[in-house]
């Protein structure tokens, strides 16, 4: 060890000393803390203190120089974090934040602001409040499949069928096979499993469910051949984490505690939640509308998905041995070459494009940073670092608000980046050395295209959320793209720059094409990473909704216009009222579109759970009210006609309000909103 690092240890202990006046920690807890150049347990309200430079700096020796410039980069961190947290947490409607910083090998800064609870008034410590790290949880799940890797207990690259029993063999009918790195990349190619029951209790149980019986309910099939897209997968992860179970004969939770957890000493994490630990010091999580709703809380069943509760001062150890190569001492959580497998790129749609390491993925707007965010409808978080630089941390936020320019833990990022000198802007570069695709061999990538994610959902509002962004693609005789309808930043003129990757010199962005193992057609956009892929929908997929959608409302529009007109005739014409009841059926077609799409349009734009179901509910009533009211009209039509005393306008009106009401439902249907067809 070298000089310098047994005087930063030395200045440690003696903080660590005057901190333990304050406030007492375990022995164990005060020799983990020696490594850390300083810690603060929290601070609701921080106050800066100015920084005073030693005197007689020429006579000073070389360690109290490195000693002091440690403190003084540290004591400007806190300042700077301190003035970022008090506008941030109210632009960001944050109640409580955890933090901890590492650098050099050392955890540079750990700190708590705001509350825990915001009724109770219990404010955020760093070392006792344990936060939600929700799907930063992955990262754990990654590191333990490293680990087994490493003792040739797991192969990355085998068939993951090998793993697993009989019960839940993934049938593949592609000629790639399913591995783990798949897994651990999201490119396992399974359907979106957003809207099946079984991923999260609204309780938190008495029991833990074993993972085997949450994969045999929830474990959707493959729609796409692994590798062929990224499509963000937590499903994907738990049968990791299950095989994690078979390969080492442990259960998760045990395996994460005893491999990772106790020899890094994070001592105040936990993989899952009990009603007895609800009355351990954890954070409350929040929403926000017009000032913080208290969140009920449950428990998430995928737990190597994200289901760890953690501490800043445990997530700083975490930071620490995966900047170290694994750690240091005398129980590192891998070895060297691992964390170089580890922390290198597995999957990109291109070179230039960001990627997936193992568990992390690139920064999209510096490579070098390997991130993993976590969110669930309360709590936010990110864990962030930089091997080459010695830098990373972890950020935990007890809301979830994202505001017009992204979340706080994001802005966060930026701040602490630019701090120590890092660049969060890298330039994209304009040429790749290969020669352009001719223009004939990309004009079958023209079309519309839709999130990958939106492919084999079940009922639900998750299709038509996804599919509201359906990106089209022209390419001109030159072969230069056109994209539309992606949204302003993306739209525009992209020039091809290499084989099947195009640059978009005004928005700074790249576009690629790639086609899978069964001939799919993906366009992958440069957004944050986990970045969009979308699949190209045939001219059926392509056109019918839209056009359904169209049809329904502008023949509802025209219904009402109708039966206006029907109600003057009757005034004038002396019609009887029984007539106008035989036609009330195909008027009552309108209302009932435009209370379907009003219904729609809520679930789209409410995140609430509760909400999600009613509205399902409610449209499939309006749905089936629609195909009742087209059965009577067609009826009283046919009846009327029989007798030569249908009238060609009240025709007319029963055709078109039917073909309105029957394109709403066809679009319902296309959009999985239907629960009876």
């Amino acid at each position: 060890m070298r000089m310098g690092q047994w005087m930063k240890m030395g200045l440690a202990v003696a903080i660590v000393a005057q901190a333990a006046a304050i406030q007492p920690v375990s022995a164990q807890a005060q020799a983990v803390k020696v490594q850390t150049v300083q810690t603060e347990v929290q601070a609701v309200q921080p106050q800066p203190q100015d920084v005073q430079s030693p005197a007689h700096a020429a006579d000073t020796p070389p360690e109290k120089q490195e000693e002091a410039a440690a403190r003084g980069e540290r004591e400007r961190l806190e300042r700077q974090t301190d003035e970022f947290m008090k506008s941030a947490m109210d632009k960001y409607h944050v109640p409580g934040v955890t933090l901890a910083v590492v650098k050099d090998g050392a955890i540079l800064l750990e700190k708590g602001y705001g509350y825990a609870d915001v009724e109770a008034k219990v404010p955020v410590d760093p070392f006792k409040t344990r936060f939600s790290i929700a799907s930063v949880s992955k990262v754990f799940t990654a590191t333990a499949a490293l680990q087994l890797a490493e003792q040739g207990k797991l192969d990355l690259d085998a068939d993951v069928n090998r793993y697993l029993p009989d019960s839940l063999q993934v049938a593949n009918p592609y000629h790639t096979p399913l591995t783990m790195k798949h897994l651990l990349t999201n490119t396992g190619g399974f359907a979106n499993a957003e809207q099946r029951e079984g991923a999260w209790s609204d309780i938190v149980p008495e029991q833990r469910v074993p993972l085997e019986q949450t994969l045999q309910k929830l474990l959707p099939p493959l729609v796409r051949a692994p590798g062929d897209a990224v499509q963000y997968s937590n499903e994907g992860f738990t049968l990791a984490g299950y095989i994690l179970e078979r390969a080492s004969g442990l259960s998760y939770d045990d395996y994460i505690r005893q491999h990772i957890f106790t020899p890094l000493h994070m001592d105040n994490s936990l993989t899952y939640l009990t009603p007895e630990r609800l009355n351990q010091p954890l954070a409350q999580g929040y929403s926000y509308d017009k000032g913080f709703v208290k969140m009920k809380q449950g428990e998430v069943l995928t737990y190597p998905a994200g289901s760890i509760w953690s501490t800043a001062d445990d997530m700083g150890k975490f930071v620490l041995a995966h900047l170290q190569d694994g750690g240091q001492g005398e129980n590192p959580i891998f070895g060297q070459d691992t964390a170089k497998q580890m922390y290198s790129l597995q999957y990109s749609a291109h070179p230039l494009m960001p990627g997936y390491a193992y568990g992390f993925f690139q920064n999209d707007k510096n490579p070098a940073i390997l991130v993993h965010p976590g969110d669930t409808e309360a709590f936010s978080s990110l864990i962030s670092i930089m091997p080459s630089k010695g830098i990373g941390f972890f950020i935990g936020c007890n809301s979830q608000y994202e505001g017009d320019d992204g979340t706080l833990r994001d802005a966060f990022e930026e701040q602490l980046y630019s701090f120590f000198g890092v660049s969060m802007d890298q330039p994209l570069a304009t040429s790749t050395g290969e020669a352009p695709e001719p223009a004939a061999s990309i004009q079958s990538y023209a079309g519309t295209y839709a999130m990958v994610i939106s492919e084999g959902l079940g009922p639900g509002v998750s299709k038509l959320r996804y599919r509201m962004m359906t990106p089209g693609v022209t390419v001109s005789k030159q072969g230069e793209i056109t994209l539309k309808s992606a949204g302003e930043e993306l739209n525009g003129q992209y020039t091809q720059i290499g084989k099947r990757i195009f640059y978009n010199k005004k928005a700074n962005k790249y576009l690629v094409l790639k086609e899978g193992e069964s001939g799919s057609k993906y366009l992958v956009l440069d957004t944050t990473v986990p970045y969009q892929a979308f699949v190209k929908l045939n001219s059926w997929e392509a056109g019918a909704g839209g056009l359904a959608w169209k049809i329904a409302l502008a023949g509802a529009l025209l219904g009402l216009l109708a039966g206006l007109i029907a109600i003057c005739r009757r005034k004038k014409s002396g019609a009887t009222r029984m007539r106008l009841r035989h036609r009330l059926p195909a008027y009552l077609i309108a209302p009932l579109i435009l209370g379907a799409a009003a219904v729609i349009l809520l679930g789209v734009f409410s995140e609430s759970r509760a909400v999600q179901g009613q509205w399902l509910l409610a449209a499939n009533i309006l749905a089936a009210g629609i195909a009742a009211a087209i059965a009577c009209s067609v009826g009283f039509a046919v009846k009327y006609g029989r007798s030569k005393k249908l009238h060609l306008f009240d025709a007319a009106v029963i055709l078109g309000l039917g073909l309105a009401g029957a394109s709403a439902i066809l679009y319902m249907y296309l959009m999985k909103l239907l629960l009876f067809i």
